[in-house]
């Protein structure tokens, strides 16, 4: 029940209204952990099935090449919609080549060298991106004296696993 025998006082709560306070705070709880983690569960098909974040120089310091391995890929991130790979490589990643099903984004994360970009060689070295449109022919050399780190990204994934088309013999 309110009081209301003093115009100037304000309404004193009654039992339906803190019941519409705590209602509403409960819904207000509810849909911030439904927004929190995770949406939507049926829609993850990637692996790892989890949002992560990867240190870079710790990555590559525990993944580095072995003796005589000129290159060395790890597959971070996987899904229907791309891949994200982190590669290590003293000599070239692979010779020129295309993709028939996907698009390729290198990202060069330490190191120099070279990317065979709209049929020449291009210097390359860490901070710079290529973004490589399936069908584009497109090559990496290290061109330095230390190894070349990069981020690729394949969007979507190669078809069927590799969907690379050489070039040169």
């Amino acid at each position: 029940m309110t009081n209301r025998s003093s115009p100037d006082l304000p309404a004193k709560p009654g039992f339906s209204s803190v019941a519409i306070l705590l209602g509403a705070l409960a819904l207000i709880l509810s849909a911030t952990a439904l927004i929190a983690y995770p949406v939507a569960k049926n829609l993850i098909d990637s692996t790892p099935a989890e949002s992560i974040v990867v240190n870079l120089d710790d990555f590559y310091a525990s993944h580095a090449l072995k003796a005589g391995e000129p290159t060395r890929g790890d597959k971070i991130f996987e899904s229907p919609r791309c891949v994200v790979t982190l590669v290590t490589n003293k000599g070239p990643l692979i010779g020129r080549h295309i993709h028939t099903s996907t698009d390729e984004i290198v990202l060069v994360y330490k190191g120099t060298g070279e990317m065979y970009i709209n049929g020449k060689w291009i210097p390359v070295k860490a901070g710079d991106i290529h973004v490589c449109p399936r069908g584009m022919a497109h090559a990496t050399r290290v061109t330095g004296t230390d190894e070349m780190k990069v981020i690729s990204i394949f969007a979507p994934p190669q078809a069927g696993g590799n969907d690379r088309i050489m070039l040169d013999d």
